[in-house]
């Protein structure tokens, strides 16, 4: 125990305890005290000349530990919440989720830049791994073409020609798959090689005949924003008449334009953006917004997303085209896109290995005159038609076999937009008698 005696001066103070006398009594108890001299020190510093923290120092401390402390939390719970809320997407995509909605998106662009230039990148040459036969083939033309009984309906594309020195059997051969409408087929799909460079990669594409098929689009519970009446779900009341869906475009902050839904202008349209507009009766167009279309009261829905990828048949992957808080267009990854043949014909591509340019080309050559950008990498591009057992229930086939999660993606509730093609009403699905 110490106590104070003096200015400068401190003493030790102790008690002596005397053992008992013979007699059981005890001896005389005293208090000692040893003073012992002590010098004034500067603030901060102790008696070893070392400096000590101060007791301001020792707040400052504490405080700032604790904000360091709270922002760790708080990133720890923000990023936790993306993690709880997944549907299964890789962790390196829930971070670049967190990142691009907390003013992230550049570093992410850089990030991804660096990723598929040094690291997830593709070999020149080799021979592709997947077939370009398709399951899930039509019963093509149950209808003989022509006849009295067939609908109204487009033929599919010429057959593509591929770029690749040896092409591989079925390679650019529009195959009929899906369920066939009022027993025409209504959509047809190939695979051809981008170019002839990275000849192990497969563009995967599906050709949609508006006359048969009518369009949709289905806003995700996330994105773009806005109403989502199905909580992106493809109501099971349409499940027999779908033949095809897939993913939609860039998230809304992304894309450089806006985006219109069920009469409510989410975002801002643009002019001079790429566009896909979607009318009250199911016919869709793909073209430049302020050109090739404005408002009327038919337009039920308008998804934009950059520029034109393809403008009157013309690529405009090299024009300095801009893609935003993205990664560069000359990287190969997966990539999809959406547009629209002279005839009104509508073509979907998603596939790995894609540049813009190879992409944009290969739209060219399915007589594509003009095409917007749809979403990219690997989780977020997929593309799936659909066949229908005896009960008119769907059976989902993959575009392309390596594609992410299930086949179910757009028909339950999912966070994210796709567009959905369906038969039109009335008319016959599949093994089902056409309708008089």
């Amino acid at each position: 125990m110490e106590a104070e005696i003096g200015s400068g001066h401190m003493a030790r103070a102790g008690w002596r305890f005397c053992s008992t006398t013979m007699r059981g009594e005890p001896e005389q108890m005293t208090m000692i005290t040893d003073p012992v001299q002590t010098a004034t020190l500067p603030d901060g510093e102790g008696p070893d000349g070392q400096l000590r923290p101060t007791r301001r120092g020792r707040l400052v401390a504490t405080a700032a530990a604790t904000v360091v402390g709270m922002g760790i939390f708080a990133f720890g719970y923000s990023l936790g919440g993306y993690f709880a809320n997944s549907e299964g997407e890789p962790a390196t995509v829930i971070a670049a989720t967190w990142a691009r909605d907390h003013g992230l998106g550049g570093v992410v662009a850089v990030a991804e830049d660096f990723y598929y230039g040094n690291i997830d990148t593709v070999e020149a040459g080799g021979a592709p791994e997947i077939s370009a036969e398709l399951e899930g083939q039509s019963a093509a033309n149950a209808v003989p073409d022509g006849s009295a009984s067939a609908p109204p309906h487009l033929n599919p594309p010429a057959n593509m020609t591929s770029p690749a020195a040896e092409t591989v059997a079925g390679e650019g051969v529009w195959q009929p798959v899906a369920s066939s409408v009022d027993g025409v087929p209504a959509v047809y799909a190939t695979r051809i090689r981008p170019d002839d460079v990275y000849t192990s990669q497969f563009a995967s594409l599906m050709w949609f005949d508006p006359k048969l098929a009518d369009f949709t689009m289905i806003p995700g519970y996330q994105e773009p924003g806005g109403e989502s009446p199905t909580e992106g779900a493809l109501p099971q009341s349409e499940w027999s008449r779908v033949l095809a869906n897939f993913n939609g475009a860039f998230r809304l902050q992304d894309t450089g334009g806006g985006y219109y839904y069920n009469g409510t202008e989410v975002a801002p349209l643009q002019e001079g953006i790429a566009s896909t507009v979607i009318y009250k009766d199911g016919s869709i167009k793909v073209g430049e917004w302020g050109r090739d279309f404005t408002m009327t009261p038919e337009v039920a829905v308008v998804r934009q997303n950059l520029h034109l990828l393809l403008d009157g048949g013309v690529s405009k992957a090299s024009d300095g085209f801009s893609w935003g808080a993205t990664t560069h267009g000359e990287n190969l990854a997966w990539r999809s896109a959406i547009g629209q043949r002279e005839d009104g014909s509508v073509v979907y591509v998603g596939s790995p290995g894609l540049s813009a340019e190879s992409m944009a080309d290969t739209l060219v050559r399915a007589g594509v005159a003009r095409a917007m950008v749809l979403d990219m990498n690997d989780w977020w591009v997929a593309g799936f038609y659909f066949t229908h057992d005896a009960n008119g229930a769907p059976v989902c086939h993959k575009l392309d076999p390596n594609i992410q999660e299930g086949c179910d993606r757009f028909l339950k509730s999912y966070k994210r937009d796709s567009f959905q093609v369906l038969a039109k009403p009335g008319m016959a699905v599949g093994g089902e008698q056409p309708k008089p």
